[in-house]
């Protein structure tokens, strides 16, 4: 059978160079799809609310090859509060009379937020001008954007390369474009209220820290100052008691505010990390508990530490954390009894790079089915001993700010054992 039987009304000639058209437009298309990909990537890389509207208006003009684009943020009142221009020179800006006020074209959009797309801008009724000063412009795309299905402003595109219209093509490729912004600037919005928050609670943390804690100091420095002029005194005895429940009770106090400040600013508080040694932190905080035993003459803590690996972390978040830990293993022992605790650690694989260390101890344990209840703020499973019922509660909250998890367990020797992840680093000591 012949060509020609084959294709009677089209050569062999027309036939390919009809295919070698539709393969470029199918190249065309798949390079439009894979900018349109790097454009919201690009545009999700940052949460900085006024780099990710730039970072929109430019990805549009270079979408759909126009020699303009603006973003304009819709405010109260139906007007524009904020406008970002891309394609003009600082010469062209300087010249402009004022920045459009939302009239026109660009206040049809916002009374009727629906896509627009002119070939020419003065033909369509409802077109206002140009501000003194404005260059010329004639086509135009006018999409909006989105966030939580209230309009947050419009894509204004102007002037497409080589004198064309905008077509359809143009048009899907900027209202994709404008989902995916409307994510973005909900990202970026949601980090600018974060850190604002930030900076409030930062600032209540330190009315609070001078408010309250000032004038326990005073309570607690005068009360230890006549508990010690009067401890000697015959008579006094019952004085001197009262005197010494006053300090223990503001001393209490004292620790509760650290407490609430710790578990308040654990969440929102930026971290700053670096490598942390855990052999000589962990070392460090088991002297301390170890010296504090020795000056009250009480039972000394017998503590075995495992060799442990550099963590990246947060150092003063870290040291409240293992302080707490490692305070509760001490604390929660039988009364006359020596507190006994193992420390250890584990880098495996299926943890990600995870440092896993464990500290388990032999002391009274945890009541049944407590053992994710004692996670919660203010939850006290041993009422007979002394705390504010947030030390896990703030373990769990810096614990999960390096992006680990925590858990607690029985210790099959008897007493309990808390395991936690933190992000290792390329240490020798955190590859065993």
């Amino acid at each position: 059978m012949s060509d020609r039987q084959l294709f009677p009304n089209m050569r062999v000639d027309d036939l390919l160079e009809e295919l070698q058209d539709r393969l470029r437009t199918l190249m065309a298309a798949r390079d439009r799809i894979h900018a349109l990909l790097e454009a919201v990537v690009s545009i999700g890389r940052d949460l900085d609310l006024e780099t990710v509207l730039r970072r929109i208006t430019e990805a549009a003009v270079t979408l759909v090859e126009a020699r303009y684009g603006a973003l304009g943020v819709i405010g109260k009142g139906g007007t524009l509060k904020r406008f970002i221009p891309v394609g003009l020179t600082e010469e062209e800006i300087a010249q402009i009379d004022h920045w459009p006020h939302g009239k026109g074209l660009l206040g049809l959009l916002i009374r009727e937020p629906e896509t627009l797309r002119l070939a020419h801008i003065a033909g369509h009724p409802a077109s206002y001008g140009f501000p003194q000063g404005h260059p010329p412009m004639d086509s135009f795309l006018g999409v909006p954007i989105m966030v939580r299905e209230e309009v947050f402003g419009n894509l204004y595109l102007t002037e497409k390369t080589g004198g064309r219209p905008f077509d359809a093509d143009d048009e899907a490729v900027v209202t994709a474009l404008a989902t995916a912004a409307g994510v973005a600037i909900e990202n970026a919005r949601l980090y600018e209220e974060t850190r604002r928050r930030e900076a409030e609670l930062h600032v209540f943390a330190g009315v609070v820290a001078h408010d309250l804690k000032r004038p326990l100091t005073t309570i607690q420095g005068f009360s230890e100052m006549v508990h010690q002029d009067i401890a000697q005194d015959p008579g006094q005895e019952r004085n001197a008691e009262c005197l010494e429940r006053v300090t223990r009770a503001a001393g209490q106090m004292s620790r509760l505010i650290d407490d609430l400040l710790t578990y308040a600013t654990a969440r929102d508080t930026t971290l700053n990390c670096a490598a942390v040694d855990l052999n000589a932190l962990v070392r460090e905080i088991v002297d301390e508990h170890v010296a504090g035993a020795r000056a009250e003459a009480g039972p000394v803590p017998q503590v075995h530490i495992d060799q442990l690996p550099v963590v990246h972390a947060d150092l003063p978040l870290v040291r409240q954390l293992l302080g707490n830990l490692i305070g509760n293993a001490i604390k929660y022992t039988r009364p006359g009894h020596p507190a006994h605790l193992d420390i250890t650690a584990t880098t495996v694989a299926t943890d990600k790079g995870r440092a896993r260390i464990e500290i388990a101890d032999r002391g009274i344990g945890i009541p049944p089915g407590e053992h994710k209840a004692i996670f919660t703020g203010f939850h006290r499973a041993a009422a007979a001993y002394s705390g504010t019922g947030l030390g896990l509660a703030i373990c769990q909250r810096v614990v999960e700010r390096h992006g680990g998890t925590i858990t607690a367990s029985d210790n099959p020797g008897g007493g309990a054992r808390f395991t936690f992840t933190l992000p290792a680093v390329g240490d020798p000591r955190s590859s065993r």
